[in-house]
């Protein structure tokens, strides 16, 4: 294509791409794509059909902008390090582990992890900067993330486990007592979470909350609905559950944190266990005794039956793939679920963090998953 044809075709394109990968900076976008035209005046090779003459301007754009980050200080070869990006992802007693960690890392797989987890940009919008195809950047950036992981982990050696707290509604500080007090460093989540902060964590706990689910979750239709159900913001954390479950972070999943466990991996619930046919009695307050099943880690935690603190009205109703049910009610509420194929994920429809020695033993298993997933 003749070059006119070439810049009205491709300054869009360029100009997202560049102001994705510069953080939203878009007057340095403009100057960079101006640049880059530039230089395909100059230098490009004439016999090149047009899709290589797009790679050719799009490969000089991607190098324009790593060229800015470095200039900025924000190159591959440290590419996390700007304060914001630290402060926002590591935990506040630990300001170099994941700066040491980068610095192990080649310039390659910090620039990728700069993308993804700084610029915010998706597998395909990578793919597109780095003129590459989406299911090759998808496999490189779980290989980055998974060297990074190693060294992360390897520089917070001998340091408390850091587990992240998703807390919605809930008071977290009684989250905060009962995980310190099995040994563990405690991070609250910010408002919107993300996939680096999973990253940057050891374990995640997800808490209970006042409103339910939203039932278009798992397909249905609202019918007995408390709260004011959030379905965008359900939907955010049943990304990160996914998440979670893809790094095996070890997890345990409380009341909310639970069903979430069991609709990530297609389970359903029953939006009220009195008005769909499960039971007469109410859970709604109180303690209750569960039976623990004969296999799995609950009965070694709990034992077989056992007294829990428990306030719900909604419960698992069809389980979801490759979860094992491990405790019950009398009456037939599901009470833990485990994730059969993962190192530790435990989903308990009652509060192990008000439920004293009993829910001590859960914390503690948790920051014991850590230490074996450290020395994996």
């Amino acid at each position: 294509m003749d070059f006119e044809t070439l810049v009205r075709t491709e300054e869009g394109w360029l100009t997202r791409r560049l102001s994705s990968a510069l953080g939203g900076d878009t007057h340095a976008a403009e100057d960079l794509r101006q640049e880059a035209f530039v230089r395909a005046w100059r230098s490009l090779p004439c016999d090149l059909d047009p899709g290589r003459q797009r790679a050719w301007l799009r490969r000089t754009a991607s190098n324009l902008a790593i060229d800015e980050l470095r200039r900025r200080g924000r190159r591959p070869t440290a590419s996390l390090e700007a304060a914001d990006a630290i402060a926002a992802a590591t935990a506040p007693r630990e300001p170099d582990a994941a700066r040491e960690a980068l610095e192990r890392l080649s310039p390659n797989e910090r620039l990728l992890l700069l993308l993804r987890f700084s610029g915010g940009l998706r597998h395909a919008e990578i793919a597109q900067l780095l003129d590459s195809s989406e299911e090759a950047i998808r496999k490189r950036v779980a290989r980055a993330r998974r060297a990074f992981l190693i060294s992360y982990r390897a520089a917070r050696r001998g340091q408390a486990p850091l587990v992240l707290v998703v807390a919605r509604e809930e008071a977290p500080a009684p989250y905060v007592n009962w995980l310190e007090s099995a040994g563990a460093q405690v991070r609250i989540a910010p408002e919107h979470p993300t996939e680096r902060d999973l990253v940057l964590a050891d374990a995640l706990v997800l808490t209970g909350a006042v409103r339910d689910v939203h039932s278009e979750l798992y397909g249905e239709r609202p019918r007995a609905l408390r709260g004011e159900p959030d379905l965008k913001g359900d939907r955010a954390d049943l990304a990160l559950v996914h998440t979670a479950l893809a790094l095996d972070l070890p997890m345990v999943g409380v009341c909310r944190g639970h069903q979430l466990l069991n609709i990530a991996t297609g389970g359903t619930l029953y939006q009220d266990v009195i008005a769909d046919g499960l039971t007469a009695e109410s859970h709604d307050a109180g303690c209750h005794r569960v039976l623990t099943g004969r296999d799995g880690a609950t009965r070694r935690l709990v034992g077989r039956s056992v007294e829990v603190a428990s306030t719900h009205h909604q419960a698992v109703r069809r389980l979801g793939r490759r979860l094992r049910p491990t405790a019950s009610s009398s009456d037939g509420v599901i009470e833990m679920i485990e994730r059969e194929d993962r190192r530790f994920a435990l989903g308990l429809q009652w509060h192990p963090e008000i439920n004293g020695a009993l829910g001590d033993a859960i914390a503690e298993a948790l920051v014991e998953a850590t230490a074996l997933q450290a020395a994996a």
